[in-house]
């Protein structure tokens, strides 16, 4: 690597944009399960009173993170993001100090612009400002933030509130990411300076003039239509597996042996994201993304044929390889299909509405596994809706013409 690469600022971005997805993913994504699990300790409420505000979370949240690329594109990213920790931190602070199961909802409502500034759609935005060749490389190392979330940040949260109870684990937590967050986005988050370029950044293809896409307009290009239909229903299957893995593995595994599967699919989950990384940037991005659902396909083949120890450990792992990189892909796609003046936009109506979606995914997984007796039929559905994403990205319709 020359000189101008270790000068350019665009990895420092880079990093920032993965300690806010390490934050963000910890405190505003599975973080929840540890809320949930203290909030009942705490107060004795029901885990379907504390599920139906963290529903109300993601449903409203989705709306927010709408609007998440054109803020950051109109205020910059400092300003938002930094506004965002803070409103997230309070928001995780405010559920150590209710006493009222209506009041759930008033903390999460201050967590959910938190979650928008933190998480997919803005970390995309993020990357796309200083990387257009690398993009794929560059998400994919921020977006590995969100795994170590998983993998680091929630067992050390989960650590501290068992050693030192919730409202000081909650404390510790927020004063920590406030500490080391705020500080480094008001550093590193500068407007990219004219002509500040890395070696593997060069232009655009596409026509950067004109005003960007209305969400009604994207909603009508066809492309975008297919890219958002496939991952709205691998997100479904991804995030209905991994809320009710614990509970199909147990059985067979024993609570400790599905804990361990689960440590798998995470490191896993870091691998693929690695993987398709390095090579995402040099090769078609639909047909990756087809690829790495049909491994997820394969997963749930794998743990619908045995029952054995080390066939649900290879199904995680296998399930593992997809679930970071249903995250990175859309961005890559709306970057090889669409002019950067539509990037934010689009970026964000797609995770906002793979939020949506998916968070409809729990309840019917529940759904299916009380009607048939077993996680057999839900596994089946899992594997159905993520064999349908893959031909659904292979589809590429012609784009509805615009003038700029």
């Amino acid at each position: 690597m020359n000189k101008v690469n270790k000068a350019y600022h665009g990895w420092w971005v880079v990093f920032c944009a993965f300690v806010i997805a390490l934050y963000g993913w910890g405190l505003g994504f599975y973080g929840l399960s540890l809320y949930l699990v203290a909030l009942h300790k705490a107060h004795g409420w029901s885990p379907a009173t504390i599920s139906s505000a963290i529903t109300f979370y993601y449903i409203a949240g989705a709306f927010l993170v709408m609007q998440v690329g054109d803020v950051i594109q109109k205020r910059g990213a400092r300003l938002v993001v930094m506004v965002g920790v803070m409103l997230m931190g309070l928001g995780v602070l405010g559920l150590t100090v209710i006493d009222r199961p209506w009041q759930l909802y008033l903390a999460f409502a201050v967590m959910i612009p938190g979650w928008a500034a933190m998480g997919g759609g803005s970390i995309n935005t993020l990357i796309a400002q200083w990387f257009n060749r690398r993009r794929g490389l560059a998400a994919s190392l921020a977006l590995n933030g969100a795994t170590c979330g998983g993998l680091l940040f929630a067992p050390a949260f989960a650590w501290a509130i068992d050693s030192l109870g919730f409202p000081t684990a909650c404390l510790a937590a927020v004063a920590f990411v406030l500490a080391t967050m705020c500080p480094l986005a008001a550093i590193v988050l500068r407007q990219r300076h004219a002509g500040e370029h890395d070696a593997g950044d060069e232009k655009s293809t596409h026509y950067d003039g004109g005003e960007p896409m209305s969400r009604a307009e994207l909603l009508r290009q066809p492309g975008y239509l297919t890219m958002l239909g496939a991952f709205s229903l691998g997100l479904l299957a991804q995030i209905s597996f991994i809320t009710h893995q614990v509970a199909f593995l147990e059985p067979t595994l024993g609570l400790k042996g599905a804990g361990w599967a689960v440590s798998l699919t995470s490191v896993s989950a870091l691998a693929g994201r690695l993987v398709i990384g390095m090579v995402i940037d040099r090769v078609d991005r639909r047909g990756a993304s087809a690829a790495v659902l049909c491994v997820q396909v394969s997963s749930m083949v794998v743990l619908l044929s045995s029952t054995s120890t080390g066939a649900l450990y290879l199904g995680c792992v296998l399930f593992g390889f997809g679930v970071g990189n249903l995250i990175t892909l859309p961005g890559l796609i709306v970057q090889q299909e669409f002019p950067r003046r539509d990037f934010a936009r689009a970026v964000s109506l797609n995770v906002a509405i793979n939020q949506l979606v998916a968070a409809l995914g729990p309840y019917l997984l529940g759904v299916l596994h009380d009607m048939s007796g077993s996680y057999r039929t839900s596994l089946m559905a899992c594997l159905v809706l993520q064999a349908a994403a893959a031909v659904l990205v292979l589809w590429r319709p012609s784009a509805v013409a615009r003038d700029a």
